[in-house]
């Protein structure tokens, strides 16, 4: 959905923000079987390098030219937005019987800490179609001794039905990053389960 910008008359255009909205995938009703956490997990602010952490809306064209639309704009930073949508999915989905909660400030040593990084959180922009790419790679550490249990990525692409209307793609990035997360959190939960049931029969 490349738009041509520039100064008409002398004026730049105005500048629009967005917000991610819930995905219209399912996150409730938690993953099968008992959480199999029982402290508490902290969730972080998603690491955004380079451009996705301008604050602007970024689009890609192919698989290498990136850009970024210089009046559409994230209305709260993206790494906050991922992390409060992480948080939601994490309580709903059963990772843990213990809290949890989305601290944006520095990792608290107490429980379990969700860290992630976005890779990739584009419009893509091909001669025949617009769509929404995320990528996200995310962690679960153990806060005492900063213990790695898990760590995986999630790619997930979605249409853009509206090609030409921002709205349009914003919900479709919602939409990939609540799919992409739900994938995460039920990927560590069962990473966890198999862990403990190893444990179970050698122990």
């Amino acid at each position: 959905m490349i738009v041509v910008t520039g100064c008409i008359r002398g004026k730049l255009p105005a500048r629009e923000f967005y917000r991610l909205v819930p995905g219209e995938t399912n996150i409730a009703g938690q993953a099968a079987g008992a959480p199999p956490l029982s402290g508490a997990v902290v969730i972080t602010s998603y690491k955004t390098p380079g451009v996705y952490g301008s604050g602007s809306i970024v689009y890609r064209v192919g698989e290498t030219a990136y850009g970024t639309y210089p009046s559409r704009e994230w209305a709260i930073p993206l790494g906050e937005m991922l992390g409060s949508l992480t948080e939601d999915i994490v309580r709903a989905r059963g990772l843990t019987s213990g809290s949890v909660v989305f601290d944006p400030t520095a990792p608290r040593r107490v429980g379990y800490e969700w860290r992630a990084t976005v890779r990739q959180f584009d419009e893509v922009d091909t001669p025949t179609s617009v769509s929404a790419s995320v990528v996200l790679a995310a962690q679960l550490v153990r806060a005492s001794d900063d213990s790695v249990l898990w760590s995986g990525s999630a790619h997930v692409t979605e249409s853009v039905h509206e090609s030409r209307r921002m709205e349009s793609v914003v919900t479709s990035l919602s939409v990939a990053a609540t799919r992409a997360v739900t994938q995460l959190v039920d990927e560590a939960a069962a990473a966890l389960r198999r862990l403990a049931a190893a444990g179970a029969r050698t122990g």
